[in-house]
Order: structure tokens, then sequence, then C-alpha cells
């Protein structure tokens, strides 16, 4: 982008005189006076603008010292700063902190100059153009030894089975402490050295949660290991998933740590009664929970130490042991599958969690490849080390009507036995990626590996990208091959995603709608060939920490062309383990999006042909009702049928962003930035209503649009503080024990409690049972009462077959691996059920003991 200096000269209101700042291109140009004063000498500075389809110009001036010091400005301090343009690409001022200077650039368009930065993993920047690429093709890509597959073999033969010997399995559930044992060999342990004080705080350390062991029985081998955080949101539901997926006949072992009944809800803790564990409804804070069955059958043994007082209490640890002897080796195999279902044998004994693909009696099978109506569409699936996510997403996907099996591919990052042997027993066709970097570099190496195998490997002219965490709607792929004509009719597109991040319940109704956008693909997405061919050589080196969607979503990427989006998306985010996710992301991101649940939805193609698009929204701008809202926390917005609203938010360019990300909060839509818009523009069917969003000076939409005249909101310190405190998880399930609740754990008669509590009477101890609180004398008196009886032990082998797992020569031990966030939460604990995190004043300091073997599992 090339700028021409505008002479402006201000003038004199009354006395007063407001200068201008005198710049001047070094472009061949004859120096021109702007302003008012005295000409000082001319100076060279380079400076910076931002552009409004992203990336940043730097262009070398001349400009006056002595305009510099009337506005109290250095020229390193002009020099550092970032000068932002509107949507039309103009700059009228520089704005540091409190100061706002005229300055007036006329823009040149000239994008092959124009260079993008991006964050580097050592905090620098890597700054680029495409200029830097015109002599690169994909071609140029063939001798890159990062795009090499790595070579993997792999053996399907079954192992060996274990000696019939009787074992003994041990289960340790401690306040800082969960370990399972099979007589001498560490299947796994947690342990963190430090203590957690007594007192009115609940602490909340560091890998909390439940530790889970499958085993093989007929092997003595480890099908399944698994941590679960159930500090976090939404991982019971993971929990509960897991365990209702497990082979029938397993040995299953499952421990607790510090405690599980903070995230433990009502449904989760039914289906692990019905599973068979007695103590799964009674679980408050701080209880020690151990639970060995045979899954499909009977509880083993089960334990549970309860913790009476709360967070006044440490309960003492619970070690139950559990003796096993041998399974039949009849019962081994499903002696009813084919004899070509060799790999699936093999799969199904090393490994567990697949629900109905390892059934004996009903096991899933992909329906027959037959040809579809249709454009036959590429899919690249990229996936790691979940391979129970992966199959999840392949078993929706496969089952989809007109989806080509011989034109899926599986990317692999790294060399993960089980993913691999999962895709290869399904007959698709498979590549292993060689790690690059860590985290976000990482993640975007190999996406680059994905696309560029898929563009060699699958013969298609438009390709579908997906994630191994994905859940897809029924019409996902009817989706993308509706939508697929329009990347060839329109080239102002460059992609067709399937995820809108503003579709919400109340924000997305129409299944049939589609909008176009200025934003990156995520969820779900779908490019031509030629898209990959021009992008794949512009991909960003290892070392760039930005993510691949960001950099998907620049102008370097984009050049100015749009995505379209469904208003009702076609995939969801499912995952709550991986580099950028966890519950309580998902919880506040992900859980009330709506999902299209019709797999014969039609869209309507029609539009967003660019032209008719922009017919439609001028319509709806000139009939729209501008809000006046000073606070969106405490502002009903309108929702009548048929009504068309506008709100305008201050924006002078895309990263001027609090107040979008406060209204967006206010309106329970994606608030993490602004993407989604269309020149500055979001549209929301906001309940039956359609609201308007403009940035303001930002959009093009901002000026002349409007038939009235439209208040801007600009929000303070204190409203974006609030948006930002709704990030926070703040609140923590504190269960407690009621005085009477050993009572109906032990499942003691009537008798027996009216005993107790005339026992109690006639000490005159109070107590309230319906709230589970007791004063300091009820909780001496109960922990006389209780006696050894807090610890229980369930032995409920109905069908008197005793199942065993002796240890092989060589096993594996694992060990857990924490969330990635690792602040420790602590909250009140006076008289309320949920309480709000306050961090106290000295931390405890953990020192995490694990184990030596550091193989990592994922839930």
């Amino acid at each position: 982008m090339t700028y021409t200096a505008t002479i402006r000269r201000t003038r004199p209101l009354e006395c007063l005189i407001l200068p201008s700042l005198l710049l001047l291109l070094t472009m061949g140009w004859s120096r021109v006076v702007m302003g008012t004063g005295v000409v000082g000498n001319f100076i060279k500075i380079n400076i910076t603008v931002v552009l409004p389809e992203g990336g940043n110009r730097t262009k070398t001036i001349d400009t006056d010292e002595n305009s510099l010091k009337t506005f109290g400005i250095t020229r390193e301090e002009l020099s550092s700063a970032l000068i932002y343009t509107n949507a039309n690409g103009e700059v009228s001022e520089v704005v540091m902190g409190e100061r706002h200077i005229p300055l007036h650039l006329e823009p040149v368009r000239d994008s092959s100059y124009t260079s993008y930065s991006f964050g580097t993993v050592d905090g620098g920047f890597w700054s680029v153009s495409a200029s830097n690429f015109t002599n690169i093709t994909i071609h140029d890509l063939e001798d890159d030894e990062t795009l090499e597959a790595v070579e993997v073999s792999l053996d399907w033969s079954l192992p060996p089975l274990a000696q019939p010997n009787p074992a003994d399995v041990t289960l340790t559930s401690a306040l800082l402490e969960a370990a399972i044992y099979l007589d001498n060999t560490t299947l796994v342990r947690q342990k963190v050295s430090g203590r957690v004080a007594i007192g009115k705080w609940v602490q909340m350390v560091p890998y909390a949660g439940v530790y889970l062991q499958v085993l093989n029985p007929h092997t003595h081998l480890t099908t399944l290991a698994a941590y679960f955080n159930t500090q976090d949101y939404f991982i019971d539901r993971e929990l509960v998933h897991t365990l209702t997926n497990l082979m029938p006949g397993r040995l299953a072992f499952l421990t607790s740590y510090y405690d599980t009944s903070g995230r433990l809800g009502a449904s989760s803790r039914d289906t692990l009664t019905s599973l068979g564990s007695f103590a799964a409804r009674y679980l408050t804070f701080g209880d020690c929970w151990s639970w060995a069955w045979r899954v499909g059958g009977a509880t083993l043994a089960e334990g549970l130490v309860t913790n009476p007082h709360g967070v006044m209490s440490h309960p003492p640890p619970l070690n139950l042991e559990v003796p096993v002897s041998p399974s039949p080796p009849s019962e081994r195999l499903c002696e009813s599958w084919p004899l070509s279902w060799n790999k699936r044998q093999h799969f199904c004994d090393m490994y567990d969690g697949y629900g109905d693909l390892c059934s004996c009696s009903a096991p899933f099978t992909l329906p027959a490849n037959a040809t579809g109506t249709g454009e036959e569409l590429g899919v690249v699936v990229v996936a790691g080390s979940r391979a129970r996510y992966l199959f999840r997403l392949l078993r929706q996907l496969l089952t989809q009507p007109g989806v080509a099996l011989h034109q899926v591919l599986v990317s692999i990052d790294g060399g993960y036995e089980e993913t691999i042997k999962l895709v290869d027993l399904l007959g698709l066709r498979w590549r292993v990626h060689n790690p690059e970097g860590k985290g976000s570099p990482r993640i975007s190496r190999h996406m680059r590996f994905a696309l560029y195998h898929g563009v060699q490997l699958l013969a298609t002219n438009k390709f579908i990208i997906l994630e191994d965490d994905l859940i897809l709607a029924p019409d996902f792929y009817s989706y993308m091959q509706q939508t697929a004509v329009l990347l060839d009719k329109d080239p102002s597109l460059f992609a067709v995603s399937a995820y809108a991040h503003f579709s919400f319940r109340h924000t997305a109704h129409d299944p049939t709608r589609l909008y176009r956008v200025h934003s990156l693909p995520a969820y779900g997405w779908m490019v031509k060939r030629s898209f990959l061919e021009e992008t794949l050589p512009k991909w960003p080196p290892v070392f760039v920490a930005t993510d691949w969607d960001y950099w998907m979503g620049c102008g370097l990427v984009r050049r100015g062309r749009e995505l379209v989006i469904p208003e009702v998306s076609r995939t969801s985010h499912a995952g709550l383990s991986g580099t950028h996710f966890s519950g309580f992301v998902t919880q506040k991101r992900f859980s009330n999006k709506p999902l299209s649940d019709d797999p014969n939805t039609r869209v309507n193609l029609t539009t967003v042909n660019r032209e008719v698009y922009e017919i439609e929204l001028k319509e709806l701008l000139s009939r729209a009702k501008p809000l006046n809202i000073s606070d969106p926390y405490n502002f009903t917005f309108p929702s009548e049928p048929g009504e068309v609203y506008a709100v305008c938010v201050k924006m002078h360019f895309q990263g001027d962003d609090k107040t979008f990300k406060v209204l967006a909060d206010a309106l329970k839509i994606w608030s993490q930035d602004p993407r989604d818009h269309h020149y500055g523009l979001w549209r929301l069917p906001y309940h039956r209503a359609t609201l308007l969003i403009i940035a303001t000076p930002y959009s093009k939409y901002s000026k002349n649009y409007l038939k009235q005249q439209c208040p801007v909101l600009s929000v303070n310190g204190a409203l974006y503080a609030h948006m930002l405190d709704n990030y926070n998880d703040e609140n923590y399930n504190f269960l407690r024990h009621s005085p009477l609740d050993f009572l109906t754990i032990m499942n003691l008669n009537l008798d027996s409690r009216a005993q107790f509590e005339h026992h109690l009477m006639e000490h005159s101890v109070s107590h309230d049972v319906t709230s589970g609180e007791a004063n300091n004398e009820t909780s001496s008196h109960i922990s006389t009462l209780l006696g050894d009886k807090t610890v229980i032990t369930s032995t409920l082998d109905e069908d008197k077959t005793v199942y065993t797992s002796t240890p092989g020569e060589d096993k594996t031990v694992y060990t857990s691996t924490p969330a990635e966030d690792k602040t420790i939460y602590t909250s009140t604990a006076e008289d309320r059920t949920v309480y709000p995190s306050t961090p106290p004043e000295e931390k405890t300091v953990y020192t995490s003991t694990l184990a030596e073997d550091k193989t990592e599992y994922t839930r």
C-alpha cells in the first residue's frame, strides 16, 4: 500500500489554533509544508500503518521537528506507534495514549508490499508480505523433509495369555495421594507433597480427580488408563461416557484423589449407581473413594471414607484390597466375528472405551461405500493421541450419505499406535507426522503436513478439514456438498465453514441461512485445491507462535476474500482435553450452541450472492432503530418479532475491541474477539428480532447507512473489568455431609436412626439435618459416635465369580497428565452450597512426585 499526504491547514477558531503534524512521504515527491507555525528541520521516521484487511505497512516519512515538539512527542514514540486505518484504509489521526494527533494519509493499495507480523516463540516477531512468495509454488515443498511421512510398522498379533495365578489389586485413595497396584506393579500413582490446612477455605489442589485403570483379565494388560480432573466442568460426563463404553468382562479400577464431588452432577451419579457403585450418590467434599468392578457384571469391592466435617477435617486414607482370580480363556475373543476381523480382534483385546466397535453381539460396521449424489469431496482429519475422540468423529462422518471412504485421509501427529490401528482397521488412509515444536507451533505444523498430504493423495477439487474432537450435525456433509458450488462461482470467497462463532440458541434459528464474513475458518471448513496450493508455500515456520487459524484469517491468506458461515452451526467442539481447551472453556463458550438436527436441510445459496447480500443489508440498516446504551449489563435488549435494532460500538480498528467484547458478553455471545463480521458489522437474529452491531467508525456501514442517529457505546474500565471477571471460574460446588448421612450410607433401619436422634437429644446436641450444618459440639459428638464406621467396604459378588489380573513381565506405569491451568483455587465455606473463589494470602506449595514412566495418556 502506497500513501500520499493530504495538505490540511487548520483554521483558527477565535484565538485557538489546532496544529497539525507535518508529514511528508519520501517517495520522490516534493516536500509540502502542512500545519501552522515555523517549520523546523525535516527528519526521517519509519511509521507502521495497520491495514483494514489485516497486516502492517511500513513507510518512511519526513516530518518537521517543530511539529513533534508542538504535540509533545518524540521521534522514537512516533516510530514505535501503530497507526490504524478505518475500513476504507484511510488515516485521520494518530492516537498515543490520551493524545489524538491529526494525520491524514490517502492510501493507494498495493497488497504485495503489505507486511504482516506474527509473534514467535522467543518473544520476537516474524514479518512477511506477499512479495516474499512471488517465486514459490507448492512444488517447491517436495523436498521438504518436515513433510515426509513417518514409516510405521503395525503388529496385529494377539498378546499372550497371562499365567493363571491369583493376584491382588490395591487401591489407595487419600487426601493427597491416589494409587492402584497390581501385586508388585504400580499401575498408577499420583502423590503431591505438601499439606492442606484445616479451616474456612476450600483449597483446590493440583491433580485432584479420579484415576481409572482398565485391565484385560486374560492378558493382565492395561487397556485404558485415564485421569479425570473433576475440578473442571463437564468432566463427569466424560467419565460416565468412558465407563459406559468399556468392553464387557473387563476389570475396572477407579480411585479418587482429594475431591471427586465438586463437578459430579446428579445424572452422572445416577449412571455410576446403575453401573454398580453404592457410594457415588453420597460423595461429598474430601471423601476418599475407591471402586473395583467387572464391566457389565458385579462390583468386586468398593470403599468409602467419609469426611464428616467438610473443610474442618481431613479424612483418614482408604486402602482397599481386592483379591482377583483368573478368567476362562474361552471368553477372551468374540467367537461370532468373521475370521477377516483379525485386526478388530486385536484392537479390542488391546484397547478399551470404544463401545459397540468391540461389541460381540451387535458390532458397529461401516455402511457400504456406495456412490452418493453431489460432488465428491476430500476429507482431511487431523488427529493425535485422542483415539476415542477420533472414533466418535469418524463414526459420525462415515455414516453420512455421500462420504467416499477412499477420499478420507487421517493425519496423525506422532506415532500413537492406538490411533493408527483404529484408523487402519476402519480401512482409511493415514499418514503419520513427525511432530515439530510444542503447543500452537506443533498444531500449526501438523495442519500444514495434513493439508499437503491431502493435496497429494486425494483426487478431489475441494477439501473438508476436520479435527478429531468435533461433533458433526447429521447434515454436515450435505451442507458442505451444497455450499461447494459457491467456491466455484464466487471468486470473492475463499472458504466455507460449518461453524459460526455467534451461533447461540438465542441468536441462531434458521438452518437454511448463510452469511458472508471477514473471519477465519474453524471447526470444520472447506477450501478448493487451488487455495491450498497458493497458501501452503506461505505457511509460517515452526518458530511462529501464532495459531494457524489466526494466520489463515489474515489478509496475506484471505487477500480480501470472505468466508461463508451458517446461521446454525453444523459442528460443535466437544473436546475437554487439548492445548487450548478445558471444561470451563467449553462451558463458557460452547455449552449454549445449537446444532442442526435435520439431515435433509436445504440451505439458501442465493442470499450470499455478493450483490444480493449488500442489498439486503442496506434494507435492514434503513429501518433499524438505534439503541442508546450506557451499561450493556443493565440494559434490556428489545426482541420484538420482525423489528430491526442497531447498536453502534466504538471501534477505530479491529483490534480496538474492548467495547465490542463488553457488549458481546452482555448479550451472552462470543466475546473473545471480534471475528465473523462483514466490514465491521455483525448481524444477529436476536430471539425473534434482528440486531445489527456496527463498529464505529471502523465499519463502512457506520456512515450514511442508518436513517437515524446512532449513539455510540463506549465502555469504561469498570465495565471492562466486569467482563474480564466473567472469564474467571469463581464457583465450586462444595457439598457437605449432614450428621445423619452415615446412617443412610450404611443402610441402617429407621429404629437405628431414631435411637441416634434420641442420643443426640439426650446430650442436647443441636443439628440441622436438612442443611447439613452442625455446630462444633455436634461435630465432636458425631466423631465419637461414628467410630470406625466411617470406612465402608462393600463386597458385592452375587455371581460368586472372582476375577483376577496378574502382572506381566513388562508393565507400563502411567502417571496423570494434569490440566494446563495450575491455579490453586480457594473458596469460603460457611453457609452456602456454591462458593466464590477467593485466594488466601498464603499459598500452599505443592510438589508432584510422579511415576518414573512419563507415558502420556488422555481422556
